[in-house]
């Protein structure tokens, strides 16, 4: 794991593609600066894809996912992160009930990223490795 390497969870795109204030924080501290190597989990983009669509946003799906795609390096979900993430869900459930099958592949693509997580998803609170957005 290099300081330089991040993985933006669902909640973290969420905040940038939207412009909040901490999306901004976020675009400045990691992104503008260029100090950072980017990393997405595929499962993200599902993720993105299904609030919007679920909002009624769904003529913003595919600008929103390619922007993402054009500022990470976007991990798809093989069969041996599934697996791992499926074992990684169980190790998050045990501080955080509501964590999900994608919360555990985020982690373990983080994990084969070498990367940190940027999120404020309460499944990953106490967790090593994740800097609080």
């Amino acid at each position: 794991m290099t300081e330089s390497d991040l993985l933006f969870d669902t909640w973290a795109w969420w905040e940038y593609l939207h412009d909040t204030e901490v999306g901004a924080r976020l675009r400045v501290r990691y992104i503008v600066s260029g100090k950072s190597r980017i990393h997405t989990s595929a499962i993200s983009l599902g993720e993105i894809a299904a609030q919007l669509a679920g909002q009624g946003a769904s003529a913003r799906v595919s600008a929103a996912c390619g922007a993402i795609r054009r500022m990470s390096h976007i991990w798809d979900v093989t069969g041996d992160i599934a697996q791992e993430g499926g074992v990684a869900r169980a190790k998050l459930r045990q501080y955080a009930s509501q964590a999900s099958l994608a919360d555990g592949i985020i982690l373990a693509t983080a994990q084969r990223a070498g990367a940190r997580i940027v999120s404020n998803d309460p499944a990953f609170i106490g967790q090593p490795g994740v800097i609080r957005g």
